[in-house]
């Protein structure tokens, strides 16, 4: 279960440059309010959980817990500047992968990975 953890929460880079979400900027601060305590829900198009229903909450005390499809993980987080900061809870800060995040229209986000989201749970997409 680690290993899908890592995938979701924990990406290595945290040194290299962030690029922009895509969508509005958000402030560090405008994360605290939107989307510290709230499911973010998506279904992330790569990585070893890709095409799987997930959710993640970030908590005010630091920690962040992955959910959804059979799968748990859990791990912390931080800010740094205006980009979030994540890693497995079982990996050296200096494993911890940092996204912007900026806000898309009706009520969706999206980070400078590329993963969509919604606080969730989300409506069903329309086809």
């Amino acid at each position: 279960m680690a290993g899908i953890g890592v995938a979701l929460l924990v990406l290595p880079g945290c040194g290299k440059s962030t690029p922009p979400s895509a969508g509005e900027p958000m402030t560090a601060g405008d994360f605290y309010r939107e989307l510290v305590d709230a499911p973010l829900c998506g279904t992330p198009a790569t990585g070893e959980v890709a095409g799987k229903a997930v959710c993640t909450i970030h908590f005010a005390d630091g920690t962040t817990m992955l959910a959804g499809s059979g799968v748990v993980a859990r791990g912390l987080w931080e800010v740094e500047g205006d980009t979030i900061c994540r890693r497995d809870i079982h990996d050296p800060a200096n494993q911890a992968h940092c996204v912007s995040y900026g806000r898309l229209p009706k009520g969706r986000y999206r980070n400078s990975d590329g993963v969509e989201f919604c606080v969730g749970p989300c409506p069903k997409a329309s086809r």
